[in-house]
């Protein structure tokens, strides 16, 4: 028996190590993109194309507060070209369960020596089939883009796996404390099969699933799940063999007490489904034993002896169930104001936002002034040397419907504002890209009062008695870290007290290259996020600058800010991108490089949003937004009360007989509905260093952003 061992506290199934190395790994990523949910119980499925290999880990990617469930399938055919609606998943042909999530269920890697053959001439799966189930639409203007990332190697395994899906289709009778569907069949084939790992699947009403094999008159366990768990593939912890004759058997227990109405099975979250899944393997050098696929949908009369434990409900959890809670309340980020005044103060270009301990939110702004073509010479320097005569430093209180100015600070003392952090000590740190100076500040009473000013004031330069156009800033420990990102690409290291210890960062498109550092934060992992604009992503990196992993995606090419939000980042462009005519902020998890989810306004489109920032509190994301003659303040909320979750798996057969045939697709049936986009990704691991070309990067753009508003296609920011 292979070990499988898996922790819900990390959330991760870990099935002792990978076939094959990390470098000959090939992650491929199904998902949807930008897909809306308009009703309850919203199907949607998506095809792609195998590529060959063999599939040694399955990565999630997604949350059971916005998806009620995912199946991966397998297919020879699907039932149509990329995505479609109806009742169907594959076409003619083969149709394997490959990977099942819902839940919030971990990342699953397959035991060493373990792996599923995909893309070949024998294997039966030519296309990957993702089905995706969102109980109730979204709050707001939010679009999925959720998947499964598939970990595959390119090096065959002494054993190939499969999933048999054990599945009931019999309604529950009303007011009843305990109420047994039942499913046996007889296993067919001379190949000996190993189960090794099993999920199990009910709505609200199910309380315990469980399968046995009997093989000579003997009950052996397989597993037992409370489906109101997180519902991941868990262990089989006894080693097994099913052989030619055995019977396979699985039940689920319901609790219908408070039912007056016979209860169906279907994929609807108001009916009701019994589903064991069963992960199993078999000596590659013998007969697939299911070459089209393996579910078992009837019943024998094999439970006259079934061993009563399988019946019994398990030991309680409470933080399992709570973790796995299913909410009413659908997921959103749900616009509260997009403001261009604040009292009788016009907002300018909101270049930063920080918030104070408190929880005011500060509004770093340009007042009249506006970066544009005719701010620079071509030497960087500043054209109009006066500061600004007005408070460009707003502080608000946010907590109530409609934002109220407490302090308005600044004026005289900046020429263009553009990057602020305030520090648990109550200090505040700003760049300006007119002076070329970074500074830190303390509130005294309704003024603001000079530490220490860094730079040679107006006067760009390279080295590190210099800046040029200075972008952002944050602080980790007792160091500062300054995104000097508009001609030197660079992170200059600093302390509280203002000593430039060193910096890190050369112009290109490598790791800890960048082509215009525009905002940096910290996250969680006290790791830096840097916002590389023009190269159109996020890089994750040490503080000592070294390269940890890095967000980008087709959805965009430019991100002009970043902000961390427990596991989360978010992240937005500042433009808009041939491909796409519209701006999204976007979301992404820690570890995974890709986009879960997006989100953008309802009263009206992002103009060009410079700044993001997510509040304290986790509630709330505040966007700032520089269209000339259009600066915005934006504010959302978002709406999350613990997860959604269920998984569905099929409507049955009452065939009473193991099926491995095209009748498959027949006990499959599950309602999609796409109405949605879906993209693949493909991409190696990458090292952590070198394997990038140094040779040749496109131009910085050294100026805020590109007027779409007006005719003058200059560049400006």
């Amino acid at each position: 028996m292979l070990p499988l061992h898996y922790s819900i506290f990390f959330l991760t199934i870990f099935l002792y190590g990978v076939s094959g190395t990390e470098s000959d790994i090939t992650k491929f990523t199904v998902q949807m993109i930008g897909y809306s949910p308009k009703k309850n119980d919203d199907y949607v499925a998506v095809s792609r194309m195998a590529i060959p290999g063999y599939i040694v880990g399955f990565e999630p990617l997604a949350n059971a507060d916005r998806v009620h469930h995912m199946l991966l399938y397998g297919c020879t055919t699907p039932y149509a070209d990329q995505f479609w609606e109806g009742m169907n998943t594959c076409g003619r042909g083969g149709s394997h369960i490959l990977f099942a999530w819902a839940r919030n269920a971990p990342n699953l890697d397959l035991p060493k020596g373990v792996s599923f053959s995909i893309g070949h001439e024998n294997d039966g799966i030519k296309y990957f089939v993702l089905q995706v189930h969102y109980a109730q639409p979204f709050a707001g203007n939010v679009k999925d883009y959720s998947g499964v990332t598939l970990h595959i190697s390119q090096k065959p395994t002494a054993n190939l796996a499969a999933v048999m899906l054990f599945v009931s289709g019999q309604p529950i009778p009303p007011g009843q404390a305990q109420h047994q569907n039942n499913i046996s069949c007889v296993y067919e084939s001379p190949t000996d099969i190993h189960p090794f790992a099993f999920r199990t699947h009910t709505h609200a009403m199910g309380r315990v699933v469980s399968a046995y094999n009997k093989h000579n008159n003997i009950w052996a366990k397989i597993g037992a799940r409370n489906p109101q768990w997180p519902q991941l593939f868990e262990e089989v912890h006894d080693p097994l063999t099913i052989k030619n004759g055995d019977i396979m058997a699985a039940s689920c227990r319901f609790d219908s007490h408070d039912k007056t109405n016979w209860v169906p099975m279907g994929a609807m979250g108001t009916d009701e489904m019994c589903n064991f899944y069963m992960m199993f393997y078999w000596d590659s050098n013998k007969e697939n034993p299911f070459p089209k696929g393996a579910v078992c949908g009837g019943e024998q009369g094999a439970f006259l002896d079934y061993p009563k434990e399988g019946f019994e409900t398990l030991p309680p959890h409470p933080e399992w169930e709570h973790h796995a809670h299913q909410s009413s309340t659908p997921f959103g980020i749900i616009e509260e104001f997009a403001l261009g005044k604040i009292g009788d103060v016009k907002i300018g270009q909101v270049a930063g936002l920080a918030f104070q301990s408190n929880g005011n939110l500060i509004v770093f702004h340009r007042a009249d002034r506006v970066w544009n073509a005719n701010t620079f010479d071509n030497y960087n320097i500043l054209l109009d040397k006066t500061p600004i005569r007005d408070n460009v430093i707003l502080v608000l209180d946010v907590s109530g419907r409609e934002p109220k100015i407490v302090h308005a600070l600044g004026k005289d003392k900046f020429y263009l504002p553009h990057g602020i952090y305030c520090d648990d000590d109550g200090y505040v740190y700003t760049t300006d890209v007119g002076s070329h100076t970074v500074a830190k500040w303390k509130f005294t009473g309704g003024d603001l009062d000079l530490i220490w000013q860094l730079g040679q004031n107006l006067m760009p330069g390279t080295d590190l008695k210099h800046f040029c156009k200075p972008a952002s800033i944050t602080r980790e420990g007792d160091i500062l870290y300054v995104a000097d990102g508009y001609c030197n690409s660079r992170i200059v290291k600093i302390t509280i007290d203002g000593k430039i210890l060193n910096s890190f960062g050369l112009p290109g498109n490598g790791p800890t290259q960048f082509q215009l550092p525009h905002d940096i934060r910290v996250n969680s992992k006290k790791n830096l996020l840097v916002a590389d604009r023009e190269n159109g992503r996020v890089q994750e990196l040490t503080t000592n600058g070294e390269y940890v992993q890095e967000w980008a995606s087709s959805l965009f090419n430019n991100i002009y800010s970043v902000d961390v939000l427990g596991d989360y980042i978010f992240m937005i462009p500042g433009r808009m991108s041939l491909e796409r005519q519209d701006i999204e902020v976007y979301a992404g998890r820690g570890g995974t490089g890709l986009i879960e989810f997006g989100f953008s306004g309802i009263s009206r489109a992002f103009g060009a949003p410079h700044v993001l920032r997510v509040d304290p509190s986790g509630q709330s994301v505040y966007i700032g937004d520089i269209a000339e003659g259009k600066s915005v303040l934006w504010k959302f909320r978002i709406q999350k009360e613990g997860v959604v979750a269920h998984n569905a798996a099929t409507v049955a057969s009452t065939s009473p007989v193991l099926t491995s045939s095209s009748a498959l697709p027949a006990l499959l049936l599950i309602a999609i509905i796409v109405l949605g986009v879906s993209f693949v990704c493909v991409r190696k691991i990458r090292p952590s260093n070198g394997g990038f070309d140094r040779s040749g990067f496109k131009p910085v753009r050294t100026e805020e952003n590109i007027s779409f508003i007006s005719d003058d296609d200059s560049d400006s920011e």
